[in-house]
């Protein structure tokens, strides 16, 4: 009966953990991208944290509700769904701890631990970076390229795509290439801060009656 108790406190605790991430990342695309201009998609800083914080699955059901959320609200499928989907997995992959340790495990050496986990966040970093610009540039050009295709909204890369107008290369390159910029500021948001946000959910739980829940 315990056990069975603690699997039902466990889901109910992560179901909330990710539909409060999906409120909190459209909350700050709402207000860094649509309210401050500022060129950021800043909508995945809480879908990397749950990541840290309580691995793959979680991730991606933030994915998913996301998504589910793009679809009545817009009634399209949102392609990019696929770099997100990618995102996640290199983090799980990747992330400081690796296991089932978390953010915040101890290793043998504070030094050594503290050295390895910035390594690993860089290494998150560059990674994601690439990726979602190669692959969010790659999805924006094969579904997106036709004129007539419809996007919602003003993608913060079109704020570098008008510096390739007019020159010689070739539109796959310019999908990339524009999101590069946007992607270096962003990712370092998504990585940093959604770990040290997994931190400090990880601390505050440990001070809590209820910190095994996950």
């Amino acid at each position: 009966m315990a056990m069975s108790n603690n699997r039902v406190a466990r889901f109910l605790a992560l179901s909330l953990l990710c539909v409060a991430a999906v409120f909190l990342n459209r909350l700050s695309n709402l207000l860094l991208f649509h309210v401050m201009a500022l060129p950021l998609f800043a909508d995945s800083v809480f879908t990397a944290a749950v990541v840290f914080l309580a691995g793959l699955v979680p991730g991606l059901a933030v994915i998913l509700i996301a998504w589910v959320f793009w679809l009545m609200t817009y009634g399209i499928m949102s392609p990019f769904i696929i770099v997100s989907i990618v995102e996640v997995i290199i983090i799980w992959r990747l992330r400081p701890g690796g296991g089932s340790a978390g953010p915040g495990s101890r290793g043998t050496s504070a030094y050594a631990e503290t050295v390895s986990t910035w390594g690993t966040l860089m290494l998150l970093y560059i990674a994601t970076a690439v990726s979602a610009s190669v692959l969010g540039g790659l999805v924006d050009y094969l579904v997106y390229a036709r004129p007539e295709s419809y996007r919602p909204g003003l993608p913060p890369d079109d704020v570098f795509r008008p510096a390739f107008y007019g020159s010689e290369i070739h539109q796959l390159a310019v999908s990339i290439l524009s999101r590069v910029p946007i992607n270096l500021v962003d990712r370092a948001a998504v990585v940093f801060g959604g770990y040290f946000i997994a931190r400090g959910i990880r601390g505050l739980m440990d001070r809590l009656p209820f910190r095994r829940v996950f």
